[in-house]
């Protein structure tokens, strides 16, 4: 449970960190684009040791259409790969993990607000990183 936990902060970091331009941006927004998604993950993977190629190839293989699903896959993928055991947890108590993330998302009113104006839903975006989560160890 915690190595679970150590992995879903990390994604949440990520995506905190990328929304408050903690990597560059000038305006903090999820991304709409696949350019300004694929240049945040970039950022993002630098910042947390991970390779950049890999973040960029999830986004590329992440099961959506909407970019921001994506990313937020990509995202998730970067938490999981930072806390390496973490993303066999999130395979094997996937419910308990989006729940977790579903609290954290709520906890995030500038996040909150985000997946409000890209109409993701709450609960759409914790599971979405819980499977990027799940898929860093594939």
């Amino acid at each position: 449970m915690l190595v679970e936990y150590a992995s879903l902060v990390a994604a949440m970091a990520v995506l905190t960190a990328s929304l408050t331009g903690a990597f560059g941006q000038k305006l903090a927004v999820l991304p709409t684009s696949s350019g300004a998604a694929v240049s945040t993950l970039n950022a993002a993977a630098n910042a947390q040791r991970v390779p950049a190629g890999g973040a960029r190839a999830a986004y590329k293989r992440a099961p959506y259409s909407k970019t921001v699903l994506k990313y937020l896959y990509a995202v998730g993928w970067i938490g999981g790969k930072k806390s390496p055991l973490s993303c066999l947890f999130a395979r094997v108590s996937r419910e308990e993990t989006e729940q977790e993330a579903l609290g954290e998302i709520r906890r995030n009113s500038k996040l909150v607000k985000q997946l409000r104006r890209v109409r993701v839903g709450q609960k759409q975006a914790a599971s979405v990183v819980v499977e990027g989560i799940a898929s860093a160890c594939s």
